[in-house]
């Protein structure tokens, strides 16, 4: 929740969505699949310090940060091998010092 705003992820229809605390839509963003602009089960979202939107997209093993209009700005992809990588990230955190920490169900990790 950001003032009178809040993120929710909507898991079965791969996307995010806008709403007033009040339950009123205002926006979606994304839809089914793999590329830019879509996400599959998105499983979190949080708001960061810079109002950006981070979505840990869970069965694209990445996590996706947006604008608040939806413009894709960057792609942090997890499917990788090594220590470097996750696997499904399932929950997100931000500490003090902006830095997203990535809960990944797949690979049983926390990413910093």
């Amino acid at each position: 929740i950001k003032g009178d705003v809040m993120y929710v992820t909507n898991n079965g229809n791969h996307r995010i969505q806008k709403l007033t605390t009040g339950g009123q839509f205002l926006q979606k963003y994304g839809q089914h699949g793999s590329g830019q602009g879509e996400f599959r089960y998105p499983t979190s979202v949080i708001v960061d310090q810079r109002d950006r939107l981070i979505v840990s997209d869970s069965d694209n093993h990445r996590v996706v940060i947006l604008d608040q209009a939806g413009t894709w700005l960057l792609t942090i992809n997890g499917n990788v091998t090594g220590s470097h990588g996750f696997q499904n990230p399932k929950g997100l955190a931000l500490d003090p010092q902006g830095n997203i920490h990535v809960a990944a169900s797949g690979s049983n990790t926390i990413k910093v």
